[in-house]
């Protein structure tokens, strides 16, 4: 089941799901940004998480990370700036 969270006022969405061998991953989706739109805490090798919780706290990072990335391309080129 998807869980909806935010950060800087964007929407993140963390959809958790236990693996067959009972570890965890999350990935995630940021409606709405271009730049990275999905991802998941599984970047280090599965079976990481050994729960639930550690899976989605590691995907929320990651996607503020994201979020941050993101707004701080806008300010350094903004779209009115012709490159």
């Amino acid at each position: 089941m998807a869980e909806t969270c935010y950060s800087q006022g964007k929407k993140i969405l963390l959809l958790p799901e236990q693996q067959p061998n009972g570890t965890w991953r999350c990935r995630f989706v940021i409606p709405g940004l271009l730049e990275s739109t999905m991802g998941t805490s599984d970047d280090a090798p599965m079976g990481k998480y050994k729960s639930e919780w550690d899976a989605k706290t590691a995907a929320f990072s990651l996607a503020k990370k994201a979020i941050d990335t993101s707004r701080a391309a806008r300010e350094t080129n903004p779209p009115w700036r012709k490159a």
